[in-house]
């Protein structure tokens, strides 16, 4: 398979400004000469992501994501590399060069498994909507006519029918030219323990899963027959994180900033609303609203419309899911409605100007979190009064603006008879304990030397030691100062390093010193093809080292050289060698006088 050039990935790299990009998804403040924000990646209320314009380096001091403009991307719009440099390229208007060969085979390999298995998707997806016109799709068929599924709904969202055969997709693929190991990798099959391989949808209508760029990256079934699964999700697989994606998201994104997004739980939700006209519909797929989803809710959403099921656990989750949107800043309206289990139930009973009637009267997601509250508690009841007031105060709690919070202490105070001023010093106590405990969580977050480390995030838990310190110093010295590289090279030697991490990337660092005059740390970054080697060098490169001499590089190299040769002797020792440790103790002590 063709592979992009070095030299075009350079290009495209020098040609696209991180804090120009980044400043699309966070509000970026300049602190000095870098740029801070709240980390889009995991939550949090004091900012501790950064963004070096010189070095083109972003960086998390909370949660440890990091890397070059093509890792910011990869993170943000769940690309792979390949993706994510074409999307780059396309961007700053550079023509990529192909080459073959080359060092980025691993990369390569995974992104030409995503592309097939997109394409296997994409060729399953036809095929279960032309089995709908073969014989045997009658259950089908009559499951569609019941719900009230129009021919021209179907197609618009690729409606298709999975036979209750065991190799019918299977069949179907092979015969395309893809092996039933890439079947099963793609999801379209399962390994049963004696090894066979079959279908994994078999008698279900099918729903594509599509991502906004188009790509069919999943599918839901939901069951023609008896089986107690009613609803079945493809797996996770290279191009398919269910936590990350919303059904129909492809089809709503267009309205959403104009008329906001109705979030629903089911396919058929989305579906029945979308035939009635009202196209700004989406859904989770198959679990509770994750941090991701809510995220991706706000890139694309003015507003949020949560739309649950009115039973007992649909508002349960309709909790959940306004809490997730809030924490991601979206701004939250409930529907509530009776009569009907779902959406798609309402709207075939009562039509759809009654639910744009119930879409106009939607609540505000905190008078929605009070009014359902309330319901619970007899305020006639001395002791329910006192614990209304106390879940109450947890709610307005997590409320920012002061303003609302003034608004509804008013409106508890002439509910309940109890003075503004007693609920609110109540909510006062809860903001300050909330505020101490994430502030100590998010400082020792920032200021742990462990997280600071990819070798920590990839499970070691190696104390950051002077010598340890003295490691990451040397390697961001040696990179970014020819002089310190010329010391070093001639110097200190690989196996000196206490963490088998610093070991390979300083071979990489020189290797790559070796061959490039400038040095450009997002370029150095994409020659790493190891995930947790690259995480460590950005976390070390990021880190500034300037005011360092050319004398701190010697001793760095000096000190990593007299912990090396101690941990030898005392292998040595272990080894029942003294006299060769002692060798190497007085070489020590010789040095030192």
């Amino acid at each position: 398979m063709a592979r992009y050039a070095q030299s075009s990935i350079n290009e495209v790299s020098r040609r696209n400004s991180l804090s120009e990009l980044v400043s699309g998804y966070v509000r970026l403040k300049r602190n000095g000469t870098s740029y801070v924000g709240l980390c889009p990646f995991h939550k949090e209320k004091t900012p501790s992501f950064h963004v070096d314009e010189e070095k083109q380096l972003f960086y998390c001091f909370g949660c440890g994501a990091g890397g070059n403009i093509f890792d910011f991307v990869m993170r943000a719009e769940n690309l792979d590399f390949v993706d994510a440099l074409q999307f780059l390229a396309q961007r700053a208007g550079v023509t990529l060069v192909e080459e073959q060969g080359g060092s980025r085979a691993d990369r390569e390999e995974e992104s030409q498994k995503r592309k097939r298995i997109l394409e296997m998707n994409r060729l399953a997806a036809r095929h279960f909507y032309e089995n709908l016109s073969k014989p045997g799709a009658e259950a089908a068929l009559s499951y569609m006519q019941r719900r009230g599924l129009s021919k021209r709904t179907a197609i618009k969202f690729g409606v298709g029918f999975a036979p209750e055969a065991w190799d019918d997709m299977l069949a179907y693929l092979q015969a395309e030219g893809y092996t039933p190991e890439e079947i099963v990798t793609a999801g379209l099959a399962v390994r049963n323990e004696k090894g066979r391989v079959y279908d994994k949808f078999r008698n279900r209508l099918m729903f594509p899963i599509i991502d906004v760029r188009g790509n069919v990256i999943a599918f839901g079934g939901r069951t023609l027959g008896d089986d107690q699964a009613k609803y079945m999700n493809s797996p996770e697989t290279p191009v398919f994180h269910k936590g990350r994606h919303l059904f129909s998201l492809n089809l709503a994104k267009q309205s959403g900033m104009k008329e906001g997004l109705i979030l629903v739980e089911g396919y058929m939700d989305v579906i029945s609303l979308y035939q009635a006209g009202i196209c700004n519909a989406v859904a989770g797929l198959g679990t509770a609203l994750t941090e991701d989803q809510a995220r991706l809710l706000k890139r694309y959403a003015s507003q949020v419309y949560v739309c649950y099921d009115s039973d007992e656990a649909g508002q349960k989750a309709a909790q959940k899911a306004i809490a997730l949107l809030t924490e991601a800043e979206n701004t939250v309206k409930v529907i509530s409605y009776k009569g009907a289990k779902d959406p798609d139930e309402y709207i075939q009973k009562k039509g759809v100007e009654s639910f744009r009637a119930l879409l106009a009267e939607s609540k505000e997601s905190l008078e929605y979190q009070l009014l359902r509250l309330r319901q619970q508690y007899d305020l006639y009841d001395a002791a329910q009064k006192i614990s209304f007031l106390t879940e109450a105060a947890k709610i307005l709690a997590e409320v920012d603006s002061e303003v609302a919070r003034e608004v509804y202490i008013k409106r508890l105070s002439a509910e309940t008879d109890i003075s503004s001023e007693a609920i609110k010093t109540e909510i006062s106590k809860l903001i300050y304990y909330k505020n101490k405990k994430e502030t100590r969580k998010e400082m020792y977050a920032q200021n742990t030397p462990e997280k600071l480390s990819a070798d920590f995030s990839a499970g070691s838990r190696q104390q950051a030691t002077a010598t340890y310190k003295t490691e990451r110093m040397l390697l961001n010295l040696i990179f970014y100062h020819r002089r310190a590289f010329e010391i070093a090279s001639s110097t200190v030697k690989p196996e000196w390093f206490t963490s088998d991490i610093h070991e390979k990337l300083f071979s990489a660092i020189a290797a790559y010193r070796e061959r490039e005059e400038e040095v450009s740390a997002p370029e150095f970054l994409t020659t790493l093809s190891d995930e947790v080697l690259r995480q460590a060098a950005v976390s070390i490169l990021y880190q500034d080292f300037s005011g360092e001499t050319v004398q701190a590089v010697k001793e760095a190299a000096e000190k990593l050289e007299t912990a090396y040769l101690k941990k030898r002797a005392g292998q040595l020792v272990g080894e029942g060698k003294v006299k060769e440790a002692n060798e190497i103790l007085q070489r020590i002590k010789g040095r030192r006088g």
